[in-house]
């Protein structure tokens, strides 16, 4: 995807098994925060980063929704583990298909790249990556949220 597009169709599950649209992510200010693995060291800094900022996020009115490849039984209990309150959404199956729509995903490696995408009333206005194995800085999100 490209910045300035609108946001393709779909629908994932969080962690509590309740349904997210794409349509539902067509208002407002929302950050899809792409990541590989739940339970992995980087990701979970990351995610663990984002947890301790969450006010900082909430308030600017953004919503916050990180998207792996893993389960949804998997992210609640992962959730849960590590205290994350924001929504872990399961692009379980087909696998990493809202991934591989948004430009994502990591075909070599079957799982999410570190893609962040800033939508506005569902346009894609800003994003910016990391390699796998280099977490993304909150820096960057504050940066994208300036916009």
């Amino acid at each position: 995807m490209n910045i300035g597009e609108h946001l393709p169709v779909f629908q994932l599950e969080n962690q509590y098994g309740e349904r997210i649209l794409s349509t539902d992510l067509s208002v407002g200010k929302v950050f899809l925060v792409f990541y590989p693995w739940a339970f992995s060291r980087v990701c979970g800094s990351e995610l663990a980063q984002l947890q301790a900022n969450l006010q900082l996020f909430h308030d600017r009115s953004v919503r916050l929704l990180a998207v792996s490849v893993d389960h949804k039984f998997a992210l609640r209990s992962y959730a849960e583990q590590e205290g994350i309150d924001f929504e872990l959404l399961a692009d379980f199956w087909p696998h990493g298909g809202v991934a591989s729509l948004l430009g994502a995903f990591d075909t070599e490696r079957g799982v999410a790249r570190r893609v962040s995408l800033y939508i506005k009333d569902g346009i894609i206005i800003r994003g910016f990556e990391t390699g796998l194995d280099q977490p993304r800085s909150l820096e960057q999100y504050i940066h994208a949220m300036e916009t």
